[in-house]
């Protein structure tokens, strides 16, 4: 389970949708739909969506682009069943897919003789009312095959924000909690995890499973990445040296934390800084 941030994520949405004039959709990692803006779809998936045989079929094509982007771990343009373009990104958590990003109910076809044929096909299978369904279609978005990649670039910007912002957080355990707020109060100090399980009350082993399973890694990685992040907040914030830096997130030696810096970051603090 997580948290969402209504209003930031909706305000987000909404600027989203200003400058692409496309609609975009947040689901949970189990593809369940959080928010979406506009919440009108189009006209054309407005009347797919009537009949509960297609309505199906539509999440169906739903569940399949999230779980494609699940397994390329990254962004997924492509067609849905009835030829409309979309594009999803996941939404990542300490290296874990907490939900997904979507864009869609558009066309990059100037000619759109096809998705008559496919308003035809359906309305003779399903029982649509064939006027409307190609009526439907002449009211699609239209964005070339560029504004698609460009929209979904922006949607990857956009869920870089939400992370950072923290506007999407697991609602982790008491004792995940706890713990996290614990290695928070002792950055500065070599941290002793059998103490740790001593004021938290919970066993090594069990502490050990939570993480894993909350955070998708060890303790010993959250507790170093979490310096790396302090570190490099005061190397942004504070005229504080760098060997002062180090002491105040558990190095004792100056050279292996720039180490260790640069093996995160990819540069060293001096050069960041």
């Amino acid at each position: 389970m997580f948290k969402f941030d209504y209003e930031q994520i909706t305000e987000i949405m909404q600027s989203f949708h200003l400058i692409t004039g496309v609609q975009v959709a947040i689901f949970d990692a189990e593809f369940r739909e959080v928010a979406t803006y506009p919440n009108e779809n189009c006209e054309f998936c407005r009347v797919m969506k009537s009949c509960p045989k297609t309505r199906r079929k539509c999440k169906v094509a739903d569940r399949r682009s999230m779980s494609e982007c699940q397994k390329k771990n990254g962004l997924v343009i492509y067609k849905c069943h009835a030829g409309l373009c979309e594009a999803v990104v996941p939404l990542h958590e300490n290296e874990q897919i907490i939900g997904y990003m979507m864009l869609g109910q558009i066309t990059d076809l100037t000619d759109r003789t096809s998705l008559l044929k496919v308003a035809e096909d359906l309305g003779d299978k399903y029982g649509f009312d064939v006027s409307e369904l190609k009526r439907a279609v002449g009211e699609i978005t239209y964005k070339n095959e560029s504004e698609i990649a460009a929209a979904a670039k922006i949607m990857e910007a956009c869920t870089s924000y939400i992370l950072l912002k923290e506007l999407i957080t697991p609602e982790h355990s008491r004792l995940l909690e706890g713990a996290k707020e614990y290695i928070e109060k002792n950055l500065s100090y070599e941290i002793d995890i059998a103490k740790m399980c001593e004021e938290l009350a919970v066993g090594r082993t069990r502490l050990y499973e939570i993480f894993k399973k909350e955070t998708g890694m060890g303790i010993a990685k959250y507790i170093n990445r979490r310096r790396m992040h302090k570190a490099k907040k005061l190397l942004k914030t504070t005229e504080l040296t760098i060997p002062e830096i180090a002491e105040l997130v558990g190095f004792s030696d100056y050279n292996y934390f720039s180490r260790v810096y640069k093996k995160t970051y990819g540069k060293s603090p001096r050069y960041y800084r």
